[in-house]
């Protein structure tokens, strides 16, 4: 596997052109959140035009099987989106259907496709979430890509964000588009309560500060009335191998080696971005949370969000002045940044029909559909880096600002920890526990951790 070090810094803007041309059936057809990034928009009152209709001539009844985790019984804007993609594809192509199986939460959409698989059901297509995409690998459940994207340059792995790229390579070969994402943990500002408290919320501090300008913004606008909190400066989160590791990437450290084959996450660099992370909840004295606090009522300044959460928060609350940041830089780090993931698109191995589940993939993954839904329906990252420069996303930017660039959060991330995900959360919770109930410190905590985590990934391999 690739290595788990923090991305290239390259820009993920910068490359010109739109794919353009309908969509036909071939094998090369043309053309993104329980795992985070499952946030759903709110629709767009205008929609982009509908791809240009292809060729209507009598096909035989043909069929694709979709799975996913994304339920359009979730959200309105969900609901729209699957039946877009799916009614726009049948009216591009009579003669084929599009079934949609929805399974709720990561765990479950596994469960649901092993047994699929398991009793010989049909399976074409399916979102992979980067925390199991190696547990499909090692099973064989996928089929390489590399030749049909060979057959369709408006399909090349270079066409995406690199984040994506990183988490949907095996043995040399590619396994997956990069469809949602990059997600990013952020740092929700409220930028009228930073104001009110004397502090300048724009990004040009707040996209270049430091643990200790950090700490600063955190205190200034804590507020407490004796030994309760009335209104939480930051509110830290409870350590888990995800939520230790957006503090380890930005100290300069890692969560794995650099060929997966070991946790890594007991540095120096690490145990201090464990012990900052401590220090703000038991040293500064950010805990516990008010009953009923929330980002989005007002009653915490900072928080731990994630870039897709845009329509959720104006959602609750329209008013919200609020602005997205990078994690700060820690002492032994190079820059702020914070931990990231791409989901994928996948095509099955049993796939009767994979020329046919190619065609799909492909054009949902288009520019010209990401445009209309992502862009125009779900105002959400996706995967293809033209998609930044396209006219509906600019325009959804001009509305949210703060969507401006937040997809360039990923180049100085680290990778979500993907490696076995639920094992690796399962084994090492046992400590994760004692150190949240205060039973160890972090230095003794740590390296217990790594050491469990070490023994899923000698057991179950990379």
């Amino acid at each position: 596997m690739r290595s788990t070090g923090r991305f290239s810094r390259r820009s993920l803007l910068g490359w010109g052109g739109v794919v353009g041309g309908g969509v036909l059936l071939a094998a090369c057809g043309a053309q993104t959140g329980a795992m985070e990034g499952e946030g759903e928009m709110e629709a767009k009152e205008e929609e982009a035009p509908k791809a240009e209709q292809a060729d209507t001539k009598e096909m035989e009844p043909r069929l694709i099987v979709h799975t996913d985790w994304w339920r359009p019984g979730g959200a309105p804007t969900i609901q729209e989106y699957f039946d877009g993609i799916k009614g726009d594809f049948m009216e591009l192509n009579p003669g084929i259907t599009v079934e949609s199986v929805h399974v709720r939460g990561t765990i479950g959409l596994q469960d649901h496709v092993t047994t699929m698989i398991a009793a010989g059901e049909q399976v074409d297509s399916s979102q992979v979430s980067v925390a199991f995409i190696l547990n499909w690998l090692l099973k064989d459940f996928l089929a390489p890509l590399d030749p049909y994207q060979a057959a369709d340059p408006s399909m090349a792995p270079d066409k995406f964000v690199d984040s994506g790229r990183f988490f949907n390579q095996h043995g040399g070969q590619t396994y997956g588009i990069p469809y949602d994402g990059p997600s990013t943990t952020v740092v929700g500002l409220n930028t009228r309560l930073l104001t009110d408290a004397g502090l300048d919320p724009d990004r040009e501090v707040t996209w270049n500060w430091d643990w200790d300008t950090f700490l600063e913004y955190a205190q200034q606008a804590h507020e407490v009335s004796g030994d309760n909190i009335v209104r939480m400066g930051y509110r830290p989160g409870s350590f888990s191998i995800y939520h230790l590791g957006r503090w380890v990437y930005v100290n300069g450290g890692r969560l794995y080696s650099e060929d997966n084959s070991e946790a890594v996450f007991d540095s120096p660099q690490a145990i201090a971005g464990g012990e900052f992370m401590q220090d703000l909840k038991l040293k500064h004295k950010f805990d516990p949370v008010p009953e009923g606090a929330t980002f989005q009522n007002e009653q915490i300044v900072m928080d731990i969000q994630g870039s897709w959460r845009v329509g959720y928060l104006l959602g609750e609350n329209p008013d919200l002045e609020f602005d997205f940041t990078p994690y700060p830089q820690g002492p032994d780090g190079s820059a702020p940044g914070s931990l990231t993931w791409t989901n994928q698109w996948c095509l099955f191995g049993v796939s009767p029909d994979p020329d046919l589940a190619w065609s799909w993939i492909a054009w949902v993954n288009s520019e010209a559909t990401l445009e209309k839904y992502f862009a125009g329906i779900l105002s959400r990252n996706a995967g293809r880096k033209e998609f930044y420069q396209s006219e509906p996303w600019q325009k959804i930017v001009a509305e949210r600002p703060v969507l401006k660039d937040i997809e360039t959060i990923a180049d100085t991330s680290g990778p979500y920890p993907w490696i076995h995900t639920s094992a690796g959360n399962e084994a090492t919770k046992p400590v994760w526990d004692a150190l949240n109930n205060q039973e160890l410190t972090v230095q003794e905590a740590l390296p217990q951790a790594v050491k469990l985590l070490n023994g899923v990934l000698e057991e179950l391999g990379t």
